[in-house]
């Protein structure tokens, strides 16, 4: 609220400056990162709108810094009583896929709130994409109709999905959910540390060429000052 009154913007404006002005300051939540030494488990709540930190600069910056200092795992969290609606559910699937090739980090689907709704059908959804489409046939849209289109797309997304249930009231699952993330941290050493690496190599080849073109570029000006506006200095015996 403060940052919208000073900068006299609206609720998204707002959430957008204040992770803007988070991300400047993001080395120091590292320092104090470092310090934890007692903790296994280090769990980063970000904004709930998806779009804003997603696919914000500031979002990437942060999610960025952490992957690269940390072994780091997304926890996708879907609401398992809003998503018996299959479009609903579908929205999120499609939601939970782009986190996970836009971060290229491993990814957990927590089922929350299976002390209201049990997350049985969503994982029979997501095993047999007939099932889905019977409960597709209950919702009759347009929506519909993309969301079975989907249903096929995302099939083998399916296949290597993470997915856990969960009660953040009860506790019920915290165990699979620890379990979950502690196994997928095998996947950030196998897949992200070496995209890492490779990114690092790239970015360091870039400016050895960018450096060599400069010093080619140079050469060529001490050579052929006259070319590049210098002055040619003539010496009369």
């Amino acid at each position: 609220k403060e940052v919208m009154r000073q900068y006299q913007l609206g609720p998204n404006g707002g959430i957008i400056t204040s992770l803007n002005l988070f991300a400047t300051k993001f080395d120091q939540v590292l320092e104090i990162l470092e310090k934890k030494t007692d903790v296994d488990f280090i769990l980063v709540d970000t904004p709930g709108q998806i779009e804003v930190f997603t696919w914000s600069a500031s979002g990437t910056i942060i999610s960025d810094a952490i992957a690269r200092s940390y072994p780091t795992v997304i926890a996708y969290v879907m609401d398992t009583v809003r998503c018996t609606n299959p479009v609903t559910f579908m929205s999120n699937m499609m939601y939970a896929c782009s986190i996970m090739y836009k971060t290229r980090l491993p990814l957990v689907v927590v089922m929350n709130k299976i002390d209201v709704v049990d997350n049985s059908y969503a994982v029979d959804w997501m095993k047999d994409f007939e099932t889905f489409h019977e409960a597709l046939d209950a919702h009759p849209s347009y929506s519909s109709n993309l969301s079975r289109s989907m249903s096929l797309v995302l099939d083998e997304f399916y296949k290597d999905l993470r997915t856990v249930g969960m009660s953040a009231v009860t506790g019920q699952g915290c165990t699979d959910f620890f379990k979950t993330v502690s196994s997928a941290v095998e996947e950030y050493y196998d897949d992200y540390v070496p995209y890492l690496e490779d990114l690092r190599a790239t970015i360091e080849r870039r400016k050895q060429e960018q450096m060599e073109k400069q010093m080619k570029k140079l050469k060529v000006a001490l050579a052929f000052p006259e070319t590049f506006g210098g002055a040619k200095i003539i010496q009369n015996n």
